[in-house]
This record gives structure tokens, C-alpha cells and sequence, in this order.
């Protein structure tokens, strides 16, 4: 399980206790149901790890695929770009809204933080595409998961509780396309992008075990129902792309079992059991 990024060390302060104690301290807030001393925590955390793209990567790194496993790789990358483009589209929708729901004015300025995330990976990914000859295009297919997390009764609550499945699956997704056949660029692509999903998943394990303290059954029950559909459309699509999966060495079988361990140990540190949320089984990879 990609584990939540640590707590900024000391040298954020530079070592100054009175310094540390100015900026650690959140801005007041009335009743916040999220803990914003953590939140801020995070935020200095996250404004310390931002990078510049075309600094940290290479863009003259060659893309040294054969016409086979670019064919995959391109339409990997056209999907994870429409999922990226997605979640860009969603966090710009949905942080006003978060901020008033969660009453966290540290919500604020840590999900800014994270839509510049957003909007890096999506500018990465373009790239890439370029690379690989193809241009970027949003595929609509997809959109009906954004609509799905982010539309209808409790929006923040089930964007949020969709965020940590999609969160999860970029983060195996890109940890096991680094480890596949894929060219240099790529797997530099992978890399940074998977430092910055590690970070968005610590802010969930912050605020999602108080959002679910505090949901009704009702609300208990509706996001249950929004996150099985979440699952099980992105099991059945799966499905199409495990030939293409095989020819740059990944198992989307594999994939899926450790993204659905992932969301259920996550579950359990929230203090539910996996009863809370049941999850659609895998179709079995064929040979």
C-alpha cells in the first residue's frame, strides 16, 4: 500500500521554535470537523515538494519503444490523461464546496495546493502523449466517473470518498507502469507523478475518518452506492485492456487486487470493517 507522506521536518523552520509555532498555527476557524492543525501541517508540506516540470524532468529523454508497446503505451496514457484531466476539472469544482462543508479554511489552501498538483500531471501527460505521437484527446467515455464522484446528494463527502479509490489507483498504476517496459521519459513520468499521489492520499486519511463520523446512514449509504459503481465500472473496463496489458509485462488483475486491499486497509484505520463497503469481484485474468 503506497503509504501517506510524513509530517514537514524541522528545517521548513529553520529550526526557529517561534517561527515553527507562527506558521503552524492554523488560521481560526469556527467548529472545523477536520483537523486543521494537521491540514496546515500539510499544506507547508506540500508547498516545500512543488516542482517545476520541465526542470525536473527531461524532455530530450528518448521514447525507445517499440511500435507495439508505444501503441499500448499511448493508449495507457490517452486514458490516464482523460482520468488526470478529470480530476483537474472536479478539484476546481468542488474546493469552494469543501472548504464550506469540511468549515476549514486550511481546506482551502491545501486543495489549492493540490489543483496545481493536478494541473501539473495533466501538462506532464500531455507531453508525453506528444511524444508518443498522439494528441491529447479527453475521452468521454470516462466521464461518467466524474460526474458519478462529484454530482447528486452528499457531492463532497462522495467526491472526496472517490478521491481515495482514485488516488490509490494512480498511485499502483504508476508504480507498476514505472516497473514495466515502458521508455525513459515515461518512467520518469512515473516517478514524480507518484511523489505528489502519496501526498493527496495523507490528505484523506486526515479528513475522511471525521466526514465518516458524522454521516447518516442515509449518507453512510448513498456513498457506498456511488463508490461500488466506481469500482465495478472501472473493473469491467479493465477488462479490454489486459491483452494490451500483458505486452509491456503488467497484470491488470494483479492491479485491481492490490487497488481494492489498498481502499480496504484504508477503510479498517477509519475504524470500519470491509462490511461497510462491499467490493465487485475481479474477473480472472484469461492466459
Amino acid at each position: 500500500m503506497t503509504e501517506p507522506t510524513k509530517e514537514p521536518v524541522s528545517f521548513l523552520f529553520s529550526n526557529s521554535p517561534t517561527v515553527a509555532e507562527l506558521l503552524l498555527k492554523p488560521i481560526s476557524s469556527k467548529n472545523p470537523i477536520v483537523n486543521d492543525v494537521k491540514i496546515r501541517r500539510l499544506y507547508l508540506q506540500a508547498s516545500s515538494q512543488q516542482w517545476f516540470a520541465p526542470q525536473r524532468i527531461d524532455f530530450d529523454l528518448p521514447v525507445d519503444l517499440d511500435p507495439e508497446s508505444r501503441r499500448v503505451w499511448t493508449r495507457f496514457t490517452e486514458i490516464f490523461y482523460t482520468l488526470e484531466k478529470m480530476g483537474l476539472n472536479v478539484i476546481a469544482n468542488m474546493m469552494a464546496k469543501a472548504v464550506r462543508k469540511l468549515k476549514s479554511e486550511e481546506a482551502a489552501s491545501y486543495l489549492s495546493a493540490q489543483c496545481y498538483d493536478e494541473s501539473r500531471h495533466v501538462f506532464v501527460i500531455e507531453n508525453y502523449l506528444k511524444k508518443l505521437g498522439a494528441p491529447p484527446e479527453y475521452d468521454r467515455k470516462y466521464h461518467i466517473l466524474g460526474q458519478v464522484a462529484s454530482m447528486g446528494f452528499y457531492r463532497v463527502e462522495n467526491w472526496l470518498f472517490s478521491t481515495l479509490f482514485s488516488e490509490n489507483f494512480a498511485s499502483v498504476f504508476l508504480r507498476r507502469a514505472k516497473a514495466a517496459r515502458i521508455d525513459k521519459f515515461g518512467s520518469e513520468m512515473c516517478k514524480y507523478l507518484l511523489m505528489d499521489e502519496s501526498r493527496h492520499l495523507h490528505f484523506l486519511h486526515i479528513v475522511l475518518p471525521d466526514i465518516l463520523d458524522r454521516l447518516s446512514l442515509f449518507g453512510k449509504t448513498y456513498v457506498k452506492m456511488s463508490q461500488f459503481f466506481i469500482m465495478k465500472f472501472t473493473e469491467i473496463m479493465s477488462r479490454s485492456l489486459e491483452t494490451d496489458a500483458k505486452v509491456v509485462g503488467m497484470d491488470r488483475q494483479a492491479l485491481l487486487e492490490e487497488v481494492f486491499d489498498n481502499v480496504e486497509r484504508a477503510y479498517e484505520n477509519f475504524g470500519v470493517s470491509a462490511r461497510f463497503l462491499p467490493f465487485p469481484k475481479i474477473a480472472p485474468s484469461y492466459s
